[in-house]
């Protein structure tokens, strides 16, 4: 995702979840892109992204309980989304103070995020 192409071997087979994640991927270089405009352009695309990314981790629990994902798997992919969560907050409040890199660490946690999660985790859970 390091060049902003998405790549078919980020597909995980489940239909919902793979739109969402070249959803997220298109935020992830629209991000990428909006580097050079405005502060407020920024974090215009970069609420987008995050609304999108919250709309797929509550799309992915949803699926798990659905399908009875295995108890332990749920609470990993759970504590992943929450650590998401977490780090993509505070590094927005700290761009919101005038730290600009933080947008540095955060554009690259979440495209090293996706691409880790998308093979793992939600691969695992589009196999079940």
């Amino acid at each position: 995702m390091s060049d902003g192409a998405w790549d078919a071997s980020l597909e995980t087979g489940n239909e919902l979840i793979d739109s969402q994640h070249r959803e997220l991927n298109a935020f992830v270089n629209e991000l990428r892109h909006a580097r050079v405009k405005t502060d407020l352009e920024y974090l215009d695309v970069l609420d987008k992204m995050m609304d999108i990314a919250l709309f797929h981790f509550d799309a992915e629990e949803q699926l798990m309980a659905q399908v009875a994902y295995p108890p332990d798997l749920t609470r990993q992919m759970v504590e992943q989304h929450g650590e998401f969560k977490s780090y993509a907050r505070q590094c927005v409040l700290d761009f919101r103070q005038g730290d600009m890199r933080s947008m540095d660490y955060l554009q690259t946690f979440v495209e090293n995020f996706l691409k880790a999660h998308e093979v793992g985790e939600d691969k695992k859970l589009a196999d079940w």
